[in-house]
């Protein structure tokens, strides 16, 4: 490789890519949790509500004696000796049960850099120790110690020299170039955020696009706090020159492509942290985050302690982790912590809580994920590839064991963002083209999908596990399925025997990600035993297809009477992420095969991610499915609410807007919008097309759950586990502020008993009340 030399600049003219090896896998772990019955009780899921907050509940041994307090408000009777006795038998067991890590990295015979090592430590020390995911209870209820270590497996420290660094990476003649000018450099950590740099490490200069941001690690901020904070050498893009003076004792090699570098390079300082644990990649159009959180309880069922990256967490068991692969932790107060429910018309800050921002990270971070996983004694790891992820390179050096194809249908966001559909899924096809080695590696296949063929020839080198439901030829399929509205019953046939499966969870597309983590239980060699507790042991996954006021299974059913006697059943409250037309037509056509006799439906589309087109689509399937809509806002952003509400309707047919044709106002649109004088023709209208419009979503939830009645189900679409809203700011960005759907829910249930107690209110339809009187058409008469 040709370089050239430049003071401190090296930079390589072309790249050779690194084909990492595979180590022989971890032994399996204990199970995370006993079996309960018949479930094997992966409660952690569940999330639970203190003054109607929601709380992220992921201690089960704890979570067990919350679910026997008779308020959602008093948990008083949990005190500090009853938390240390959990906490004591719970280390006991994990320091009997612990393995010791595979400490398989084959690191160079160097000293330490001592004074490097010991600014790095030092500096982790003033971060605070890794943190764990604490309870959002009231302020009087400290419950967990948030400077308590998780129970793992210390991660082994890291150093080598950087020319050993650049030649495993096959860089070898920058790896020469380097030994001789910088014979004294260690590397002790990789990064790319200089927020997170620490003493030692390798600086990556790389450009990203996140939350419709640009972030250059070039900019000169950038590199000086890097270099400040004590940066051992630099990578950076080629054509790219620093403006910053950069010290002579760090080397800058430029690469073409630092992105890719950096990933192969990571590849090389964590040892592959992929190929020793059992990793499942999941890809599709829909149905990743329910297959993935399916295929973590088959997993920890079988004793598998494992590791998750995807969209609405990266964690292991229970403890949530940054693109860092740090432990999370709080760093600031939440201030909704202490509320009950947000406010109408108003932002509540949004500090202090945990957010994915890229449910694929980018490859740096992909790579430090799966270490820190492997490090803590991880023996499986399961993620979420979406297709924008892996065109972005996330999926470098990854080597599942076994890659999940769900569907493969249109989604115009993502298919936007990558140019065109073919570019949208040759991406997706790309992770099973990676799968070739028939010996450690499978597919599981949906057979069902129109895009089958086109899949498996993608990854024909590697034995294939097909699912279906309609296809009674695929090797795990569905003899017999029942829908109802609060769970789903069905018997698989498997190559391994039949299984039963009753579960919580909600509609034919829900069938289909069960399926799926089956084929993945079977292909693991997990009994079918283990699998369907791990299956039914996950009663939710937070916001897709959630049932929000369907209350665990308590061993105690008085208990589980009063628990359900705050959030009423007259009928299901579904929140899920459903964002595009096929999506929110999956599930609505799924909660009407359950047995809705009406569907009210609420939701918006975002601001600045979505087409005109797009919106109409969605006002589109939104009507023809549903007898109640209530268009809402969603995340505006730097868009007028009102605009965005007014694509959407253009997708409702005309018939509904030519009787008002010769309106002064437009009579669907948002209340405040209009004189006051004209709010009775407004409401008059959206109440006999039963189309509503009320740009506050606080409003508008507790509109729909304040109208429905028994046998009817409220779906709350689009934003599904988000806990923010984006608004503009007024100047020229947005702002965030806490608002939840499951939140809002659970608490407009909780109040339905005011409701109840008002017998001469009518709410059979909107607005609650005797019908306004018949308006007369308001025209504007032109000589």
């Amino acid at each position: 490789m040709l370089l050239h030399r430049n003071k401190n600049i090296l930079a390589p003219c072309n790249q050779q890519r690194f084909g990492s090896r595979r180590s022989p896998l971890v032994a399996p772990r204990r199970p995370l949790i006993k079996p309960v019955g018949h479930l094997a009780g992966r409660d952690h899921n569940q999330h639970y509500y203190t003054n109607g907050i929601i709380a992220a509940s992921r201690r089960r041994n704890i979570q067990n004696e919350f679910e026997k307090h008779e308020s959602f408000e008093d948990y008083d009777n949990f005190d500090e000796e009853d938390e240390a006795a959990f906490e004591e038998t719970d280390v006991e067991q994990q320091q009997q049960k612990a393995l010791t890590p595979d400490d398989a990295a084959d690191f160079p015979e160097a000293p330490l850099d001592e004074e490097s090592m010991q600014q790095r430590q030092q500096l982790s020390q003033e971060a605070g120790p890794s943190g764990t995911l604490a309870f959002q209870l009231g302020a009087d209820d400290d419950v967990i110690d948030e400077d308590e270590e998780p129970p793992f497996p210390e991660a082994p420290e890291r150093a080598m020299y950087l020319s050993d660094l650049l030649g495993l990476a096959a860089e070898v003649e920058a790896a020469k170039l380097i030994e001789e000018n910088y014979e004294d450099v260690f590397i002790t950590g990789i990064s790319e955020d200089c927020s997170a740099t620490l003493p030692g490490d390798l600086y990556c200069c790389i450009e990203r696009v996140r939350a419709f941001d640009i972030t250059d690690g070039h900019d000169v901020e950038h590199v000086q706090a890097a270099i400040d904070a004590g940066a051992a050498a630099i990578l950076a893009q080629e054509g790219n020159e620093l403006a910053v003076q950069v010290p002579d004792h760090i080397p800058v090699i430029y690469a073409d492509d630092t992105d890719e570098l950096s990933a192969r390079l990571a590849a090389v300082f964590y040892d592959s942290p992929g190929p020793p644990m059992n990793t499942v990649a999941v890809a599709g159009t829909s149905g990743k985050t329910t297959v993935s959180w399916l295929v973590r309880g088959v997993l920890e069922q079988a004793g598998q302690l494992t590791g998750m990256i995807g969209s609405i967490e990266h964690a292991l068991a229970e403890h949530l982790l940054t693109p860092e692969g740090d432990f999370w932790k709080a760093a600031e107060a939440d201030p909704a912590a202490e509320r009950e429910c947000a406010s109408p018309f108003a932002l509540v800050p949004y500090r202090g809580r945990y957010l994915v921002e890229e449910t694929t990270p980018y490859s740096l971070q992909m790579q430090k994920l799966l270490a820190s996983m492997r490090d803590h004694g991880a023996t499986a790891a399961v993620v979420e590839c979406t297709a924008d992820g892996i065109a972005a390179g996330g999926t470098r050096f990854l080597q599942p064991d076994i890659a999940v194809f769900t569907n493969l249908t249109e989604h115009p966001q993502e298919q936007e963002l990558l140019g065109c559909r073919e570019e949208y899924v040759s991406n997706t096809l790309h992770l099973f083209q990676n799968l070739q080695d028939p010996d450690k590696q499978r597919a599981v296949l949906n057979l069902d999908d129109p895009n089958y063929r086109l899949v498996a020839e993608a990854c024909s080198v590697v034995p294939q596990l097909t699912y279906a439901i309609a296809n009674t030829s695929a090797d795990v399929h569905v003899d017999a399925v029942e829908f109802q509205l609060w769970q789903t019953t069905m018997i698989v046939a498997t190559p391994v025997g039949r299984l039963e499966i009753v579960t919580d969870m909600v509609g034919r597309h829900n069938v289909y990600n069960i399926l799926a983590a089956i084929a993945v239980g079977v292909l693991l060699n997990i009994p079918l035993a283990d699998i369907g507790a791990g299956i039914e042991s996950v009663q939710i996954v937070p916001g897709r297809c959630e049932v929000v006021n369907n209350i665990l299974n308590l061993e105690n059913a008085t208990e589980a009477e009063e628990l359900q006697n705050k959030l009423p059943r007259d009928y299901p409250v579904v929140v899920d992420a459903a964002d595009t037309p096929e999506r929110l037509a999956t599930v609505l056509e799924s909660l009407r095969e359950a047995g809705a006799s009406r569907v009210f439906t609420v939701f918006g589309c975002d601001g600045m991610s979505t087409s005109g087109e797009v919106r109409a689509r969605m006002g589109e399937v939104a009507h023809q499915r549903s007898e109640v809509v209530i268009v809402t806002n969603s995340s505006p952003r730097l868009e007028d609410p009102g605009d965005i509400i007014q694509d959407i309707i253009a997708g409702w047919p005309n018939e509904i807007f030519e009787p008002y044709a010769a309106y002064v106002y437009n009579v669907f649109q948002d209340q405040t919008r209009a004189p006051l004088w004209f709010e009775p023709f407004l409401h008059s209208a959206q109440r006999r097309w039963k189309r509503h419009i009320m740009e506050d979503r606080f409003q508008a939830i507790r509109a729909a759950i304040g109208t429905a009645a028994p046998g009817d189900v409220v779906l709350l679409a689009g934003r599904g586990h988000l806990d923010y809203i984006e608004h503009w700011d007024g100047e020229d960005g947005v702002v965030r502020g806490w608002f939840d759907d499951r939140v809002e829910a659970r608490n407009a249930l909780s109040k339905l008993q005011y409701l109840y107690a008002l017998v001469d209110l009518d709410r059979s339809a909107l607005p609650w009340g005797p019908p306004p009187d018949d308006a007369k058409s308001v025209v504007l008469e032109i000589e």
